[in-house]
C-alpha cells in the first residue's frame, strides 16, 4: 500500500497550525513497515499535485489549508477530484468548523452548549463573556471580558465573531478514534486542562496564562462517562470519520457544556493532545495509523453499498 502524508507548511495555513518537520518525522517513524509512505507538500490547487496524489492508494490528510483557503476547502478539492483521504467530508468538516451551528447540533442530542450572542446589545454589563471566531482555530483570537467592555471595544460583525457566556469551571478534552477494526468509534478518557495559577479565567494553551495537562483527572465515573459519550455522539451526529477531539467545560454546578469540535486534530508529538492521549492510553501511533486506514476503507465500502442500494431502488 502507498500512503501519502499530505501537509501544508504551517506558515502557509490560515491559522498557522503546527505541522512541521517534527510532526512528519514522527508519523513516518511510526508508519507500519508494510506501508510505503511518502511526505507530500500541499503547495496549491493545481493539476501537478493531483497527478502526484493519484499515485497513492490513500492520502493521510494533514493539510490545514493553503493561504486563504482552509482545511474544509482542501478536503472539498480532494473530494471533487476523487482523491481518497482520511479526513472527514467537506460537508461534515463545514458543520464542525462553524461554531454557530453547534447549539442546534447539540440540542438534537440533548447536550448543553453555551448560548450564542451575535449582537452586543443583549449582553449584561457585569457578566463575563467569551468572544471567538465563528470559524477557525479553537483557541486563537479569543477575548474574555465583561459585557460592558465588549460593547465599548469589540466590533463583532466585521470580525465574524460569536459571543458566549464564559463558563467558569473545569475544562476537558476528549479524543475519538476508530476502534481496532476501523468499523466503529471509541472515545478515550478525558484529559483535563488545568491553569497553573488556579485562575478562574483560562483557556487551553497559553493565551490567558499557562496551563498543563492532567491525564488522570479526579472525576466521578458518571462524569467521565458523560464526557466520553457526548464526544462520541457528536462525532457520529456531525458525520465525522477518522479522529476528532471535543472540548468541554464543566460548570461549578456540574453541568457539562460543549465548546468546540475539532474535526482534524493536529499530530504534533510535543504540542498536540491527540498523540499524547494515545500514548497515555497505550495506543501506539502505528496502531492509530492502521485504524485510520481501516476506517477509511470501511466508510468507503459503506458508501459504495449505499449508492448501489439507492441505484437499485430507483430502477424498481
Amino acid at each position: 500500500m502507498r500512503l501519502a502524508y499530505l501537509y501544508t507548511a504551517s506558515e502557509l495555513t490560515p491559522w498557522k497550525e503546527n505541522v512541521n518537520e517534527a510532526t512528519l518525522n514522527f508519523l513516518m517513524a511510526h508508519t507500519p513497515s508494510y506501508i510505503e509512505a511518502e511526505v507530500v507538500h500541499f503547495d496549491g490547487f493545481h493539476i501537478e499535485l493531483l497527478d502526484k496524489l493519484r499515485s497513492f492508494n490513500l492520502v493521510f490528510n494533514l493539510s490545514y489549508g493553503f493561504l486563504e483557503a482552509g482545511q474544509v476547502e482542501v478536503a472539498g478539492w480532494l473530494e471533487q477530484h476523487h482523491i481518497p483521504h482520511t479526513a472527514s467530508s467537506f460537508e461534515s468538516l463545514s458543520k464542525a468548523q462553524d461554531k454557530s451551528l453547534l447549539p442546534d447540533i447539540c440540542h438534537s442530542q440533548s447536550i448543553l452548549t453555551p448560548q450564542i450572542y451575535f449582537e452586543k446589545h443583549a449582553l449584561e454589563d457585569n457578566k463575563t463573556y467569551l468572544a471567538k471566531p465563528r470559524k477557525g482555530s479553537c483557541h486563537r483570537n479569543i477575548t474574555i471580558q465583561t459585557g460592558a467592555w465588549i460593547k465599548r471595544h469589540l466590533t463583532t460583525e466585521s470580525l465574524d465573531l460569536i459571543i458566549q457566556p464564559y463558563i467558569a469551571g473545569r475544562e476537558f478534552s476528549v479524543a475519538v478514534i476508530p476502534a481496532f477494526s476501523g468499523q466503529y468509534y471509541m472515545a478515550l478518557p478525558p484529559v483535563e486542562i488545568v491553569p497553573e495559577n488556579n485562575s478562574e479565567i483560562y483557556v487551553a494553551g497559553q493565551s490567558f496564562g499557562k496551563t498543563y495537562r492532567e491525564f488522570s483527572p479526579c472525576l466521578s465515573d458518571y462524569c467521565e462517562d458523560q464526557l466520553m459519550i457526548h464526544a462520541e455522539m457528536l462525532h457520529k451526529t456531525i458525520g465525522l470519520k477518522g479522529m476528532s477531539r471535543t472540548d468541554f467545560r464543566m460548570s461549578e454546578s456540574g453541568d457539562i457544556y460543549v465548546l468546540d469540535v475539532n474535526a482534524m486534530p493536529n499530530m504534533d508529538p510535543e504540542k498536540s493532545l491527540m498523540p499524547a492521549l494515545c500514548e497515555y492510553h497505550e495506543i501506539a501511533i502505528s496502531d492509530l495509523i492502521q485504524r485510520m486506514i481501516k476506517n477509511h476503507d470501511f466508510t468507503q465500502n459503506q458508501l459504495t453499498k449505499s449508492v448501489a442500494f439507492q441505484d437499485s431502488m430507483m430502477s424498481i
